[in-house]
């Protein structure tokens, strides 16, 4: 079972690249740099509802002839079961698939504070210098999709977008997975030069 898994990926690797680039992806017209803004919600564990906002800056670019992306993203959570505030820092690559359809993989690092000790000192709690701080780093999956723009300007482009994000923070004794469903704006910018 375990080659026939193997040959099927290979396979559509294959299949993947024979069919021509501007078939399968979205080349973002001239928008080559982007800041994201959205809302997120989700679970932390399996019992955990979460709630939040993110920001994100990235560019876009080729790499193995494939239009790709690489981003910072900073998501501020509120999670409920216990009440607690996290900071969710991923750096994440990107490459585009079918015209806007996108998967991505890269790293995660997390700031988590029970709610009250946020309450009574928001600033140090914020800025991740505060004692109480739990910290964690791990890994993070995504796959999502960008609309077509609001605006046809070559200047400035507004994308809705939508993508599924599974975070796996680990940290000493135990680990954290969070999926979250993130839905925003990207506001894509020509070439910065």
């Amino acid at each position: 079972m375990k080659n026939v898994n193997q040959l099927l990926v290979i396979t559509t690797i294959v299949c993947l690249n024979l069919v021509s680039n501007p078939l399968l992806s979205q080349l973002n017209n001239y928008h080559k740099n982007y800041i994201d803004i959205g809302i997120v919600g989700g679970l932390q564990h399996h019992n955990s509802p979460l709630v939040g906002v993110y920001g994100s800056i990235g560019t876009f670019f080729k790499a193995f002839n494939r239009p790709s992306s690489i981003d910072i993203r900073v998501k501020e959570l509120y999670v409920a079961n216990p009440d607690q505030q996290g900071t969710l820092i991923t750096f994440t690559y990107r490459v585009s698939l079918i015209k806007g359809l996108f998967a991505g993989i890269g790293g995660a690092h997390g700031h988590q504070v029970i709610g009250d000790e946020f309450m009574t000192h928001p600033t140090s709690s914020i800025m991740g210098t505060n004692p109480h701080i739990m910290h964690s780093t791990g890994l993070n999956a995504e796959i999502g999709y960008n609309f077509n723009s609001f605006i046809k300007d070559k200047y400035l482009g507004i994308y809705p977008v939508v993508h599924l994000a599974y975070t796996h923070l680990f940290m000493s004794g135990h680990s954290m997975p969070n999926l979250t469903l993130n839905a925003g704006f990207r506001i894509g910018l020509k070439k910065w030069n």
